[in-house]
C-alpha cells in the first residue's frame, strides 16, 4: 500500500509552512537484474543481481517560507528511509582495465535539504541577489555512506532586470557562482574528491521586429576554464576533465 498527504498552512501573510508524507515503491529493472558487462557509455564493468527485491521508501518533507514585497527566504528539508535500497557500488576490481562496480541492496537513508534567500530590495526592484546551499547525504543501515552522493554546494546570483527599452525590452543580466565542497564522506573504494568553484554570466533581451518578436539570450559558462572534476563523473576514475570554458547563443522568433 503506498500513498501520500500533504498539508499547508499559513501562519500569517508571510510565512508559510508545508509538510508532506510519502510512501511508494520500485521494482528492479532489468539492468539492475541481470547487466554482466563493459557499459561504455558510463565507462566502468556492471555486474547484475537477479535476487534484488523490491525498494520500499518513507518519505518526509518539510518547507518554511517568508517572503514579502523586497525579500524571501526558505528552508527545504527531507528524509527519505529506504528498505531494501538497490544502488551501484564499486567492489575496488578491473575487468579488462574497467573498474567494476555491482548492484546491490542494504536498508538506507538519505537526508538533506535546501536553504537560500532572495533580495531585490527597494527603490532597486532591477536588482535581484539570490544564494543557495544544497547539501544531501546517503548512509546504509549500517551507518556507513552509500556511494555516488554529490558534494555540498552554495551558488550566489547577482541580477539585474528591466522591463522597458527603446529597442530592447525584458532585458536581463546575470553573474553566477558556483562553489562545491571538497566530497570526504565517501564509501569504500570511492575516492575524496576536491572542490572547486564555477563562474558564469549571462545576458539577454526581446526585440520587437514589426509584427514578430525576437528574444536574444548568450550565457557563458566556467568563464574562467577551471579544471575539475565533479564526484559523479563517469570519467572521474579515468581523470578526464569536465568541460571547460563554454558558451551557448539562443535566438528564438515569434512570428
Amino acid at each position: 500500500v503506498n500513498g501520500a498527504f500533504g498539508a499547508k498552512y499559513q501562519f500569517s501573510k508571510n510565512l508559510n509552512v508545508r509538510l508532506n508524507l510519502a510512501s511508494g515503491f520500485r521494482a528492479p529493472n532489468l539492468a539492475e537484474l541481470t547487466s554482466n558487462g563493459a557499459h561504455h557509455g558510463a565507462n566502468r564493468y556492471e555486474v547484475g543481481n537477479p535476487e534484488l527485491d523490491n525498494e520500499q521508501n518513507f518519505q518526509v518533507d518539510f518547507s518554511l517560507e517568508w517572503r514579502n514585497e523586497h525579500f524571501e527566504a526558505f528552508t527545504n528539508a527531507f528524509h527519505n528511509t529506504i528498505n531494501d535500497y538497490i544502488y551501484l557500488t564499486p567492489t575496488g576490481e578491473t575487468i579488462n582495465e574497467n573498474p567494476v562496480y555491482d548492484y546491490i541492496q542494504d536498508d538506507a537513508k538519505l537526508y538533506g535539504g535546501e536553504i537560500g534567500m532572495h533580495i531585490h530590495p527597494h527603490p532597486w526592484d532591477w536588482m535581484h541577489i539570490e544564494s543557495s546551499f544544497e547539501t544531501v547525504t546517503g548512509k546504509r543501515d549500517d551507518d556507513t555512506y552509500l556511494p555516488l552522493i554529490p558534494a555540498n554546494s552554495i551558488t550566489n546570483t547577482f541580477r539585474v532586470e528591466f522591463n522597458q527599452g527603446k529597442f530592447i525590452q525584458n532585458k536581463y543580466a546575470f553573474i553566477r557562482l558556483k562553489n562545491v565542497f571538497d566530497k570526504e564522506n565517501t564509501s569504500a573504494f570511492e575516492t575524496r574528491t576536491g572542490g572547486y568553484s564555477l563562474l558564469g554570466a549571462g545576458f539577454g533581451g526581446r526585440v520587437q521586429l514589426a509584427e514578430s518578436e525576437v528574444q536574444i539570450s548568450v550565457n557563458g559558462n566556467n568563464l574562467l576554464n577551471k579544471n575539475y572534476i565533479a564526484h559523479l563523473s563517469r570519467l572521474k576514475t579515468d581523470g578526464i576533465a569536465n568541460i571547460g570554458q563554454n558558451f551557448m547563443v539562443s535566438l528564438q522568433w515569434f512570428l
